[in-house]
């Protein structure tokens, strides 16, 4: 037993002695000596300058470092930031036996503090493009070649900052790297995945698995990625196969899932083309996209402030530039698709082209509304200066509540399906360039619906509006309307009306003429409400001739009082011959059962054209109706 103790004790002494001598020969190497074939090295793998403004050490250890401090790496020529990637130290794990012999085989690289800046020109090319160079030295650098070389497995940032710059739309995109990491066994093993951080300002905690360094090196596909985490609180996870072949990246087998929402599908984009293309097949649930806002151009600079008028239609433009970034094949299919304002739609689908800043949606279709909307969308936003957009909509069965409640007047319906009709051409880049170029139809229907009388605030112009054309709504609790209809006409940002808005209920109709002028935002309507025959007419007054006049803001109404009081006139002498089958002026032809209805009339432009022009009130018989109608009410 003695005789074992020694011989254990003089292996450690020889082990201990030889350990020694390791770490005193690995003392004596010269690690500047290093530098130059560490910088050749990284010259030939990227064309790139290296620079070490704070010299090299190694820190000795059964896994010896090199720490090189304070180092930069040169960025493109055309690239904003003078260099790519800046740190307060490298720290290079390499094999210690290796170094015996002077020889650097390197196994982990962790960059500490760093910042890294990526950025792609408007042309889509990348600062992380290199060329590699061959240089004389890069061949006898001592820098062991192959995968104990640069191929390194395991990477890992700490304390880091990187953005991203979109050179076609100017869009920053600002990522903190708290801890990031790559690591695997070896060359032939899976790699570990994690990354914790913010990408502009939401928080991402993301790790999992990829497939083997040697595979990806040997570009054997396809590559498994596998990875799961949090992104903004939710759980997040992603995976896929991958395929990079020739200039084509392809993630195959796609499955994306955030929060209760997944898609599945492919997705790939090609560089081999003047823009890179993406091309996708996405089926699922998608989320919300609200992170997706269109990006706004700054607004153009002005004199003294000045309060503007208010406008439905702003001019601040819409940059259509990423359009013109990329292009773009594929299709959709979501089960549901929340939009960025809140809104949601259901049984989404639609194909997308886009080409040289040409985009085109068809096959357009989604739930929305109570009903569906469908149809086409283009864009050709090729010229910057002369965009232009033609729509091509419908909707069916859709709800009146969801669409009152939608245009910000929320109230009680029951029934009052509605149908509508968008065939337009626009030019220009703003709301109100599309506002000013609008031509081609807008057609609304409405089927029947009794609206209760509720306490509904709809604004001091909508109420006087309401009360003049239909006084039955103060009287009556429920308003049982008949049909709607708004056809409008659209020439260069004006629609000329000719009977073509109506309305109809249980106890009257009313048409109405005139111009909306979307360019200027400004409104001209008569309208003319016409009473049915045989109703009850305990109501104070209907006015022959309402007319709306002013900016859509904030329009007047004006009511036509001789107007008005030949209606009551005609109502005192139906009721003085005890007979309500007669109202004069107050019905329409309709009301007798001749001719069309208001809302056959507006929503056929034919029988619009063949509707009677009203008849003028002769002379100003005012004092003189007011007191027959007083005689024949009180039976004089």
């Amino acid at each position: 037993m003695r005789t074992a103790w020694k011989l254990l004790a003089g292996f450690g002494v020889v082990l201990t002695l030889l350990l020694a001598g390791v770490f005193i020969a690995i003392s004596s190497i010269d690690v500047d000596t290093w530098l130059g074939p560490i910088k050749d090295r990284v010259k030939a793998a990227t064309g790139r300058e290296l620079t070490v403004r704070g010299g090299a050490r190694l820190a000795l250890s059964l896994t010896p470092r090199l720490v090189l401090s304070e180092v930069a790496l040169a960025n493109a020529p055309w690239a904003q930031a003078r260099e790519m990637l800046t740190a307060r130290q490298l720290q290079l794990e390499v094999e210690l036996l290796p170094l015996l012999s002077r020889r650097f085989e390197l196994t982990e690289v962790n960059i500490v503090d760093p910042v890294i800046a990526l950025e792609r020109d408007a042309s889509g090319r990348g600062n992380w493009e290199t060329a590699p160079v061959r240089t004389p030295t890069s061949a006898s650098s001592g820098v062991a070649e192959g995968g104990g070389g640069f191929g390194v497995g395991n990477v890992s940032i700490t304390n880091g900052t990187l953005t991203y710059r979109d050179g076609a739309s100017g869009k920053v995109t600002n990522v903190l790297i708290e801890r990031m990491f790559l690591r695997a066994r070896d060359a032939k093993g899976p790699i570990a995945a994690q990354f914790r951080g913010k990408i502009d300002d939401v928080p991402v905690v993301v790790e999992g698995t990829l497939g083997p360094l040697e595979q990806l090196l040997a570009q054997r596909w396809p590559y498994s990625v596998s990875l799961q985490g949090e992104v903004a609180g939710q759980g997040a996870s992603a995976s896929t196969s991958l395929r990079a072949e020739k200039a084509k990246i392809t993630f195959e087998d796609l499955k994306v899932k955030f929060g209760p929402d997944a898609v599945a599908g492919s997705f790939a984009v090609a560089t081999d083309g003047p823009r890179p293309k993406l091309m996708f097949a996405l089926t699922g649930s998608a989320p919300a996209l609200k992170a997706l806002p269109l990006p706004m151009a700054p607004p153009a600079a002005s004199g003294p402030e000045r309060a503007a008028p208010a406008r439905i239609f702003g001019d601040t433009p819409i940059d259509f530039a990423p359009l013109r970034a990329v292009d773009a094949e594929g299709s959709i299919a979501f089960d549901k698709l929340i939009a960025p304002g809140g809104a949601v739609l259901t049984a989404v689908r639609a194909r997308l082209t886009l080409v040289e800043g040409r985009l085109s949606l068809r096959e357009m279709s989604a739930a929305y509304w109570g009903g569906t909307i469908g149809g086409t969308l283009s864009v050709d936003a090729h010229d910057p200066a002369a965009v232009r957009l033609v729509v091509a909509l419908e909707g069916r069965e859709l709800d009146l509540g969801a669409l009152l409640a939608a245009a910000g007047v929320p109230r009680e319906v029951r029934g009052g399906k509605t149908r509508i009709d968008i065939d337009l051409a626009l030019a220009g880049a703003s709301p109100h360039a599309w506002a000013s170029s609008a031509t081609g139809s807008v057609l609304a229907s409405v089927g029947r619906a009794s609206l209760p009388q509720t306490r509904v605030d709809f604004g001091p112009t909508l109420q006087s509006i309401a009360d003049s054309v239909n006084p039955f709504r103060k009287s009556d609790p429920i308003t049982e309307l008949e049909c709607a209809v708004a056809r409008l006409p659209m020439s260069k940002g004006v629609a000329r009306i000719d009977h073509s808005l109506a309305i109809e209920t249980g106890k009257l109709g009313a048409t109405a003429s005139g111009t909306l002028d979307f360019s200027r935002e400004t409104l001209d309507l008569a309208i003319q409400p016409k009473v049915r025959k045989g109703i009850s007419l305990n109501i104070p007054q209907l006015a022959e001739l309402v007319r709306v006049v002013g900016p859509f803001a904030s329009p007047e109404v004006k009511v036509d009082a001789a107007g008005s009081v030949k209606a009551l006139a005609s109502i005192g002498a139906a009721i003085g011959t005890g007979g309500l089958s007669v109202v004069g002026q107050t019905l329409f032809a309709w009301t007798e059962g001749d001719g069309p209805g208001p809302c056959a009339i507006a929503a056929d432009a034919r029988a619009a054209a063949a509707a009677p022009a009203p008849q003028p009130v002769a002379g100003n018989p005012v004092a003189n109706e007011i007191g027959k109608t007083i005689n024949r009410l009180f039976g004089k």
